[in-house]
């Protein structure tokens, strides 16, 4: 028998194959839970799943103004085609984020201070004159103002999308202790993926959110008292025209938040940015001007952080006419545009501005004054883009109809619930019972 010596470069380029194969499985098996790692450590789980025990509210197709560009919503077809007009609920909407984007829906169940679950949560920035933190004296920090945000300074407010969940009995995750359950639900916020930090951690955290467009984060929509004891959430004050409500902070750039350090990233604001949720048990935002009274009602009737009244209701027809007018070369024009609550056809335009109480199925409606409108809907609510002047232009050209604030323009009504509690359906039959003129009451 003979032995033949192969040579040592031979072994060891077995050795180096066998290694190289090693660290080739070895990578492969840990790389994944490397980056699972980092994205928890550095708080890119962006996608988070669907909440536990909830339900999606909300359409599950179509918008219902898919087809609201269609030739037999003009105001000339209504007219052509109709002897006495009969309106139609058409689109449902809320905004559970102040000046965000909105949740369509099939039914909205009506409350003292609108649709259930609308404006309910807003964005503010801290307006001051000099830097303050989160361990400023009081007294220091008094002399500073949260302030709400919309799209008519920060547009692409737009392209914040918002969901709702609502606790679902029927979920196999379903429990009454689930703080999800505990708390009414949950508010999912996305918005597009920004590098928030300069430097070599900002330049990984980018490669890591690769395939990731957008950040998603999931907000207890009403928390009760352990749940905010829990999580520290704290009260201030939030300035909303001449209101300054006590609001619950839910997460803030002062407390370090990482999701809303990203998102004041994402809309280019250089103060403080925190997002606020209406609290419970304070002194609410109660409505006066134009709206009836509590005698007359039976009870008080208050907003959120909704501009000033509960409802806002449109008439597709009149939006039609307007996008008519516009000069040419200006976007189509949406109903979104004016962020409704209720969208309604059947009628002409413009029918809608005498109204002062109507009946939406079986429930009553006091319209209590125009909208008196400013530049908001020139953001398109799809793109957070804002058009240097339509449809305002527009608008002001032909729309200052109202003697209480005749140099704005006006496009669809405020109204306020006859009760607390009712409900909508889209499709429902729209009954005016009551015209009248209207006086608009300023702020």
């Amino acid at each position: 028998m003979s032995f033949r010596y192969l040579g040592l470069a031979t072994h060891v380029s077995r050795i180096e194959s066998s290694l190289i194969n090693y660290i080739a499985i070895a990578v492969a098996c840990f790389l994944p839970v490397l980056l699972w790692g980092l994205h928890k450590a550095l708080g890119l789980h962006s996608w988070q799943g669907k909440p536990e025990g909830c339900r999606k509210l909300g359409l599950s197709g179509n918008s219902n103004l898919a087809d609201e560009h269609d030739d037999r919503y003009k105001d000339t077809m209504v007219r052509q085609h109709s002897g006495v007009a009969t309106w139609r609920v058409k689109s449902l909407w809320i905004y559970p984020i102040k000046s965000c984007r909105g949740v369509e829906l099939e039914t909205g169940i009506v409350i003292g201070t609108g649709m259930e679950y609308d404006r309910q949560f807003s964005f503010a920035q801290l307006s001051s004159k000099f830097p303050v933190s989160a361990n400023t004296p009081q007294e220091e920090k008094a002399k500073h103002t949260w302030k709400f945000l919309t799209q008519r300074s920060l547009p692409p407010m737009a392209t914040i999308k918002t969901e709702v969940w609502v606790p679902d009995p029927s979920s196999p995750t379903y429990t009454e202790r689930h703080p999800n359950v505990q708390s009414g639900g949950v508010l999912v916020i996305r918005f597009p993926h920004v590098q928030s930090e300069e430097g070599i951690m900002g330049k990984v955290k980018d490669l890591l959110a690769l395939g990731q467009p957008e950040r998603e984060v999931h907000i207890l929509f009403n928390p009760i008292q352990e749940q905010i004891s829990e999580k520290g959430y704290t009260v201030e004050g939030m300035e909303i025209w001449k209101d300054k409500p006590r609001s619950l902070i839910i997460a803030s750039t002062e407390k370090d938040d990482q999701w809303i350090q990203e998102l004041r990233s994402y809309l280019g604001i250089t103060n403080h940015l925190a997002l606020f949720r209406v609290l419970k048990g304070e002194q609410p935002r109660e409505v006066y001007r134009c709206a009836p009274r509590k005698e007359e009602l039976g009870y008080q009737p208050t907003v959120g952080f909704q501009d000033a009244y509960p409802l806002h209701i449109l008439n597709l027809a009149s939006v039609r006419d307007v996008e008519s007018k516009l000069q040419k070369g200006a976007p189509p024009l949406s109903a979104r545009n004016f962020r409704p609550n209720i969208v309604i056809t059947g009628g002409g335009a413009y029918d809608e501005d005498s109204w002062k109480r109507i009946k939406i199925g079986g429930y009553q409606y006091y319209v209590s004054c125009r909208t008196v409108r400013c530049l908001l809907p020139n953001v398109n609510p799809l793109t957070g883009k804002r058009h240097r002047s339509e449809p305002n232009r527009t608008l002001k050209g032909f729309r200052c109809i109202d003697a209480g604030d005749p140099k704005n323009a006006c496009l669809g009504m405020q109204m306020v619930p006859a009760l607390e509690h009712s409900r909508i359906e889209v499709g429902d039959e729209v009954k005016v019972v009551e015209v009248g003129e209207h006086l608009y009451i300023k702020q």
